[in-house]
């Protein structure tokens, strides 16, 4: 299991009702837990995300599929 660990991240999860500072623990292709900066022991690697934005994928809602030029 490799564990990383996103600290010190402004975290933004409207969906949870998040929106702060924190630290990340992914494992396993998963969020393993959201703490406090500092809570969450070391990991097998650790980024610090200080002024970056943690948050969940995002889409674009106005994306074009066809090639310039309007080719049907």
């Amino acid at each position: 299991m490799t564990a990383i660990l996103i600290k010190n991240g402004r975290v933004i999860d409207p969906a949870r009702d998040i929106d702060g500072v924190f630290d990340v623990l992914l494992a396993d292709g998963e969020i393993k837990a959201v703490e406090n900066p500092g809570v969450i022991p070391g990991a097998d690697e650790v980024i610090e995300a200080a002024d970056l934005w943690v948050l969940p994928g995002l889409i674009d809602m106005h994306v074009q599929f066809r090639e310039p030029g309007f080719e049907y």
